[in-house]
């Protein structure tokens, strides 16, 4: 019997459901259904159980291929090809950091393989520039191995999540230098020279021309993203479905105009040669790019659709694309865990399935809605933002990027080698067109941001109604009106503010950062790690957690002292949310013994101005927050003899029933006398998971377990943890990670 569409929905839906186990092999279970299920005779129960016994299977082949624990920060050998271009940061003034994906990798000591691909990193001084890695290269060198990040906070995606749906294993780095074991391929060269040569022009032309024909996107800083975000046309800059079918229509056009002149015998000239030259044509232009998962997708979707054509099948342009979705999932359901897949699969099911017929001279305007409209709960479940603005310049800038920009470059690309001439000034018409629109796209920023751009958080059952409102819209269109109205009463907050008071310490790895909440007041106790020119702890976590807990403004800031870990995020706060007070670094100075209240909550600042550059730590802001049932002492990167000073001063002020350990758990810290006044039921720990400093140490656990019966969350393993005040101690903490967590979210 053959397989109906709702059989290979069934199939695919089994496979992603195989994400939600706590172990994957629990999905093999489903064999044992498999009998029940035939005698119902029901092939979509069939086909959901047998994907999801393939999801299992894929799951456990994943979880044995991670890095053992054994391995984690130790030195060792091993091979791979650089999968990416490399991105320089300078670091300091004679340092720079590069860092790229290391693919098919080998580790040389038989105990520590299984991870397949690495993100690596490599320091490098100024004038040593030229040894660090080049695209392409398959290299070999000592690499300090390392886990991925495995933050999970309320309100954002997992970083394990991104990690596993790029099939990333673990990240490396370099120890010494690199060794060249081969040299990187034709197409690899060609690619390096184009980037090297177009890096060199001068605007944001060329900038834009190296993302759209050599998916080159290093040029683009974090607030132009922020920009192309706002006005919804990212999809254009980042090759994936748009562009290699641009390039597959253009292919089809100029193999098919001999046919309108000259008659072949056979098949030659006809639909299968013509498809099977298109799938060349496209596959090596994937492959020029870097066949990044995106552009990999956009192929495989292009190749079920050309396939039936080369075998000589008869079947519906949905049921193809249905076939390549399925066959994605199938062969890695951890795809379902990125935000690109859902993109690009919902852009092109639509494009596919739900826009039909001509609508005349509205059609494209119409089309530009649809997309708008239905992609908006997709964008705010990854991304918690949404832009309306691309409804208007998708109308202009997707005609000139598809028509004008990208055939044109890709003409001079091809004809770069021979016809140099042609080739430079086809990329001048490319960028000149895009400067010249460089005003208008300013000017609809400047006086549409405010009123274009949905910024909030959207839960996963509106994210899942979003993607079946898409499945039948082509069908159903009164059904997925009724959905798409149900995403929209979803966003809409309809709850009172809560009398609870909570504390909240998310996990911004190797940093801090701790969030208080009574009734529709907040207080924010640093920002954690962040860099300017990289994307901080406070754009990954704490913004998209404002979000979550509809939090549009700070009653207080608290920054503890000037160390990154603890404020690298200032700025993107001060930008980005009101602040009514800001105390410690930056603002005001922290006054030793000041209190102030929120109802039933008390606030006491027990030590430093936080603004002391010659002892930072010591100065950190320390804050005694007090209800009737809770007291939390929070001691920022205090060490042990300050510790000793403020046992002197306040004594059995200290008793409290959390304790928020200083310094991330460092031997440094947390001193007996400290412990014996505080005397905590619970110690809460920031830590990076495998974090570089040993946090938290030894002697730092074993002297909470013999001072008192403190038990011990580390937001390395538990996730964000967040305390109920108003409870007292004997409300157990809330922990984001718990033993029932999916399987790819568990650590080793």
């Amino acid at each position: 019997m053959p397989l109906r569409d709702r059989d290979l929905a069934a199939l695919g839906l089994g496979a992603g459901t195989s994400l939600a186990l706590p172990m994957p092999h629990w999905g093999l279970a489903a064999a044992l259904l498999l009998p029940v299920a035939i005698r119902w005779r029901s092939a979509p129960v069939f086909a959901g159980l047998v994907g999801l016994m393939l999801g299992a299977i894929n799951g456990v082949i994943w979880h044995e291929s991670r890095l053992p624990e054994a391995c984690m920060r130790q030195e060792q050998t091993v091979i791979g090809r650089i999968a990416t271009l490399p991105r320089w940061q300078q670091l300091m003034a004679d340092q720079w950091q590069v860092s790229a994906e290391l693919d098919r990798v080998d580790v040389l000591e038989p105990s520590c393989q299984g991870p397949r691909r690495l993100w690596v990193r490599q320091y490098v001084p100024d004038k040593e520039r030229h040894k660090a890695v080049r695209y392409g290269a398959t290299v070999t060198a000592r690499v300090q191995l390392k886990p991925l990040p495995s933050q999970w906070n309320p309100g954002s995606v997992p970083d394990q999540a991104r990690s596993a749906s790029r099939s990333v294993d673990a990240i490396g780095t370099v120890k010494g230098e690199w060794q060249l074991v081969a040299e990187p391929g034709l197409l690899h060269r060609f690619r390096s020279r184009r980037v090297a040569a177009w890096s060199k022009g001068v605007g944001e032309g060329w900038i834009i021309l190296r993302a759209l024909i050599l998916g080159d996107t290093r040029g683009i800083d974090r607030d132009r993203w922020r920009d192309f975000r706002h006005l919804g046309v990212v999809h254009i800059l980042v090759i994936s479905g748009l562009h290699i079918g641009l390039l597959a229509a253009l292919c089809q056009l100029i193999l098919g105009l001999p046919r309108r002149f000259v008659t072949f015998r056979g098949e030659c000239g006809r639909g299968r040669c013509i498809a099977v030259v298109v799938l060349v044509i496209t596959g090596v232009y994937a492959l020029l790019v870097g066949a990044t998962l995106p552009v990999t997708r956009a192929y495989l979707m292009l190749a079920m659709t050309q396939v039936p054509t080369i075998l000589g099948w008869s079947t519906r342009s949905h049921r193809a694309l249905l076939l390549a979705l399925v066959a994605m999932v199938l062969w890695n359901p951890r795809v379902l865990l990125g935000a690109s897949f859902w993109l690009s699969a919902c852009a092109t099911w639509l494009l596919v399935c739900g826009l039909r017929g001509n609508r005349g001279r509205f059609g494209l305007a119409a089309l530009q809605l649809q997309m708008v409209v239905f992609l908006t709960p997709l964008t705010l479940f990854w991304f918690g933002e949404a832009s309306g603005l691309g409804i208007a310049t998708n109308l202009l800038l997707v005609p000139l990027v598809s028509i004008v920009m990208v055939p044109l470059g890709l003409i001079g690309l091809a004809s770069s080698e021979w016809m140099p001439s042609l080739a430079e000034g086809l990329w001048w018409l490319c960028r000149i067109t895009w400067e010249s629109l460089v005003p208008a796209l300013s000017m609809v920023l400047w006086y549409c941001r405010s009123v274009g751009v949905i910024q909030s958080g959207l839960s996963w059952i509106g994210f899942s109604m979003g993607v079946v409102a898409i499945g039948l819209w082509a069908h159903y269109p009164r059904r997925a009106i009724a959905l798409l109205v149900g995403v929209a009463l979803s966003v809409v907050e309809v709850q009172g503010a809560s009398k609870a008071v909570t504390l909240t310490a998310l996990d911004v790895g190797q940093g801090l950062a701790v969030i208080v909440q009574s009734g529709d007041r907040a207080l924010l106790y640093d920002t954690g790690d962040g860099r300017p020119d990289q994307l901080t702890q406070a754009d990954k976590v704490l913004l998209p957690y404002f979000r979550h807990q509809h939090i549009d403004a700070l009653d207080t800031l608290i920054i503890s002292h000037g160390d990154r870990d603890h404020s690298g995020g200032l700025d993107v706060i001060q930008q980005q949310i009101a602040i009514g007070r800001h105390l410690g670094f930056s603002g005001e100075p922290c006054r030793n013994g000041e209190r102030w209240r929120w109802e039933s909550v008390e606030f006491l600042v027990l030590n430093g101005t936080g603004q002391d550059e010659l002892s930072r730590n010591d100065q950190s802001c320390a804050l005694l927050i007090s209800t009737t049932a809770a007291r939390v002492l929070i001691l920022g990167d205090m060490s042990s003899s300050k510790e000793r000073e403020l046992v002197l001063f306040w004594r059995d002020a200290l008793a409290a029933t959390h304790l928020v350990v200083a310094h991330h758990g460092s031997r440094s810290s947390t001193s007996y006398a400290l412990l014996k006044w505080a005397r905590p039921d619970w110690a809460l720990i920031s830590a990076g998971f495998a974090n570089a400093f040993g946090h938290p140490h030894d002697e730092v656990l074993e002297r909470l377990a013999q001072v008192g019966q403190a038990e011990v969350l580390n937001t390395a393993t538990a996730g964000a943890v967040t305390l109920r005040l108003d409870q007292g101690a004997g409300a157990a903490p809330v922990r984001q990670r718990t033993r029932w967590s999916p399987y790819w979210l568990n650590l080793p």
